[in-house]
């Protein structure tokens, strides 16, 4: 049965290294789905044998450096992926942003992450294997659901969805 997350009652967190703050949409065994708040430069948390999908929401773009790898540019709505376990540093170009994250425990699960952009009365459907579409900008319409600005619908399977708005989907 699909559950609606509401963007106003996700409660701020501090990351695990105290360097920023989140907000958890879900958390299950083994995988989570965040919203992180990109306040300026700062070490992003370690997890250990977690593989990181990271998308920029909105701002100027960031630049990732991880450890012994090419810099990783970041703009918004085009997700990036990287090892969670490798020290990673977020370099910010301009004011503060925020990020989409979906984290998922390296060996047991995969994960992926797609944007789709919906103009204002067509449809599109998510993939059978979706576990949550997110509501990045404008608004999505499932069914009787209107999701807003960051909001979330968990386990949808695959269902129309009608814009305007962008919606990012996830599978696991």
């Amino acid at each position: 049965m699909p559950t609606i997350i509401r963007a106003v009652d996700l409660q701020p967190r501090p990351w695990p290294n105290g360097l920023g703050t989140t907000r958890d949409i879900t958390v299950q065994d083994g995988w989570l789905i965040t919203v992180a708040d990109l306040t300026g430069d700062a070490a992003f948390s370690h997890f250990s044998g977690i593989d990181r999908l990271f998308t920029l929401l909105d701002g100027a773009g960031v630049t990732l450096t991880l450890e012994d790898r090419p810099p990783l540019p970041c703009l918004p709505l085009v997700p990036a992926s990287f090892p969670g376990d490798v020290p990673t540093h977020c370099r910010m170009a301009g004011g503060p942003a925020r990020a989409f994250n979906v984290m998922a425990e390296r060996g047991r699960f995969e994960a992926r992450v797609s944007v789709r952009s919906v103009a204002a009365g067509h449809r599109i459907h998510s993939p059978a294997s979706c576990v949550a579409v997110f509501c990045a900008e404008g608004s999505l319409t499932i069914g009787d659901v209107r999701l807003g600005p960051e909001d979330t619908i968990l386990q949808p399977g695959a269902v129309a969805i009608e814009g305007p708005g962008v919606a990012i989907f996830v599978e696991i």
